[in-house]
């Protein structure tokens, strides 16, 4: 006998493991910009906090921990 199997029993952790891929591009993004942030700051310290842009720095680094956690709560559903 033919046994069909339901299609949609692999589409979570196809979903999550698209979502993981994204969150890591996203992350790499956010590097990449920290580290330009970083050096921007190097090369003119006191026009960097004049432009306010420290505190969005800051921010990008909260968001930076958070996009963090948030893949590693997803790779861990991935898993199980």
């Amino acid at each position: 006998m033919y046994n069909k199997s339901n299609p949609f029993d692999n589409l979570r952790p196809m979903l999550l493991s698209v979502t993981v891929g994204i969150l890591q591009v996203f992350i790499s993004v956010e590097i990449l910009i920290i580290l330009v942030m970083l050096y921007a700051w190097q090369k003119d310290a006191i026009l960097f906090i004049q432009n306010s842009t420290d505190k969005g720095l800051i921010i990008l680094v909260i968001v930076l921990i958070l996009t963090y956690l948030v893949k590693r709560k997803i790779h861990k559903l991935l898993k199980n």
